[in-house]
């Protein structure tokens, strides 16, 4: 069994396209998380040249001791974690390192276990649409009906402020917490090819690209887009373009039904599965 520090993008992509990995695993963010002053290692355990494992680990030093997290990692290519997961653990410095897999391992638990709403974009256009909740499905007719331009753009950083201001304040107003919006500049000067915008007059919805795997970053909507159900649209429209270009997976964020139960019912109706991740325990 062979561990070593991949520093090849392409073989990264490579890797991290045969697991469906996640924006957390993916070389973007690791860059962006470079560029806020962060360290990234990226591993990968192998056995006769196959791959067992792989983990992106961003941290810092803290007064000389490693604190590294590897988010919705380590991704494992098989069922026997236990001799994968001790090989990655030896080769990291000395430190703090946590982790949360998708798969749930042997571990003390840190937190609750995160649940995210991911949809499958491998069925044809016509089966991803029969999946969605009838209410859903209604809600795009209508918004389909009210003919609205929606528009695709790569946008620049410029373009992005006035929408990451608006995820900034909802943030401070509702009192909850997710990437802050600082880090999506930094993801946009690492790649700006992985930004997608689709927005419609007063509504709108980023996503990020990355290999065969897409991520909903943040979104707005205003009277306007509320009154016709843009988002509906505007998801049905990033879906209808990702799927053409071949993504696999597209990830709605998280799910908390608790504290926000409209969002979480709005992601749920496109048919998404609620995937639970085990919680963060010691790597």
């Amino acid at each position: 069994m062979e561990v070593r520090e991949i520093i090849s993008k392409a073989e990264w992509d490579a890797l991290t396209d045969q697991a469906t990995a996640p924006l957390t695993q993916r070389w973007l963010y690791g860059a962006a998380a470079e560029l806020c002053g962060r360290d990234c290692m990226r591993l990968g355990v192998f056995k006769d040249g196959q791959p067992l494992a792989i983990t992106q680990v961003v941290g810092k030093t803290v007064l000389g001791f490693n604190v590294g997290l590897t988010s919705q990692g380590p991704l494992f290519f098989t069922d026997n974690t236990r001799p994968a997961l001790r090989a990655l653990r030896h080769h990291l410095p000395l430190g703090f390192h946590v982790m949360t897999p998708r798969k749930r391992l042997r571990r003390l638990p840190l937190s609750a276990p995160p649940q995210l709403a991911t949809l499958d974009l491998t069925p044809s256009l016509p089966t991803i649409r029969s999946t969605f909740h009838g209410k859903w499905r209604n809600a795009l007719v209508k918004a389909e009906r009210a003919v609205l331009d929606v528009q695709h753009t790569s946008p620049t950083a410029d373009e992005l402020m006035p929408l990451l201001q608006l995820e900034k304040e909802r943030q401070s107003e509702r009192h909850y917490r997710a990437l802050p919006p600082e880090f999506a500049l930094a993801l946009h000067a690492a790649d700006a090819t992985a930004f997608h915008l689709f927005a419609t007059d007063d509504a709108g919805m980023l996503f990020l690209r990355h290999g065969n795997t897409a991520t909903y970053h943040i979104g707005h909507s205003g009277p306007h887009g509320r009154k016709t159900n843009a988002h509906n649209l505007l998801l049905w429209s990033a879906v209808k373009y990702f799927h053409d270009e071949g993504v696999k997976r597209l990830e709605l964020g998280t799910l908390n039904p608790s504290k926000a139960p409209d969002l979480a019912r709005f992601k749920l109706r496109t048919g998404a599965v609620a995937e639970t991740y085990a919680p963060a325990s010691l790597l």
